[in-house]
């Protein structure tokens, strides 16, 4: 192996350390560091020949080494994060169908990322996480990784992308959350009518089993809606770390 070889495989290695360290899945706090570095090598292994024509003159010194891999963290760092932003649609999703059903006081602990989170909100992260690998879409996180190579990112272009990006995570959990926060409304507005029509009824006694039981059966009705749910944000993801290369 020559230097210029050498010197690619570490730095594709850099890239790619940097992009799973917060990717989907790969950046979650549960994953075994020997599973995490296995991949690394794997992905720098299998690409770094084919990208080093990509990348142009290998650095001479140490200070261009190090400018070198300062680069490398940064836009590594920028395309795991857009698409893990992205991803976040779900959570968003299942925090607004907690606040429906009346599960929002309840909390149990996000194994990926080690925070509090609610029921439905952990429940549409693992979903999402586990088709995110059934239907392949860490293989679009790899081809984007290679794309990434094409230009440099700069903060004129990932200013361009990150309003789009939250406009687009935000707006995608309200749509997966659409069908029960649909269903809220129906049943707050029967209760209010009972509730006028029954003075000594109490809606609030009445109402919470009858959100919940209604919040779930829109849950389940809506759980095929998350497999296009992680394809779009996915896509959302990835356009945005493509503008932010200007590739788009």
């Amino acid at each position: 192996m020559t230097e210029a070889a050498m010197l690619a495989f570490l730095l594709v290695f850099v890239r790619a350390s940097a992009m799973l360290l917060i990717a989907p899945m790969f950046g979650a706090q549960n994953t075994p560091l020997p599973i995490r570095i296995l991949t690394t090598l794997s992905i720098s292994g299998a690409l770094s020949v084919a990208i080093q024509p990509k990348m142009g003159p290998m650095p001479h010194n140490f200070h261009d080494l190090g400018m070198a891999v300062l680069v490398e963290v940064g836009a590594g760092l920028l395309l795991g994060g857009m698409v893990t932003i992205a991803m976040q649609a779900l959570a968003i999703a299942g925090s607004l169908t907690d606040l429906q059903t009346g599960l929002s006081m309840s909390q149990v602990m996000n194994p990926i990322a080690g925070i509090s989170t609610t029921v439905l909100s952990q429940l549409k992260t693992m979903l999402g996480l586990v088709v995110f690998l059934a239907a392949d879409a860490h293989h679009l996180l790899i081809e984007a990784f290679v794309r990434s190579y094409d230009s440099v990112p700069t903060l004129a272009h990932a200013n361009d992308a990150i309003v789009p990006l939250i406009t687009g995570t935000f707006l995608l959990g309200i749509q997966i959350a659409a069908p029960v926060m649909a269903v809220g409304f129906l049943v707050d507005a029967s209760l209010a009518l009972v509730g006028r029509a029954v003075p000594t009824l109490q809606p609030a006694q009445v109402g919470a089993p009858a959100k919940l039981m209604a919040g779930l059966i829109g849950v389940s009705v809506g759980l095929p809606a998350v497999v296009a749910a992680v394809s779009t944000a996915v896509r959302i993801g990835i356009h945005a770390a493509g503008v932010s290369f200007g590739h788009a």
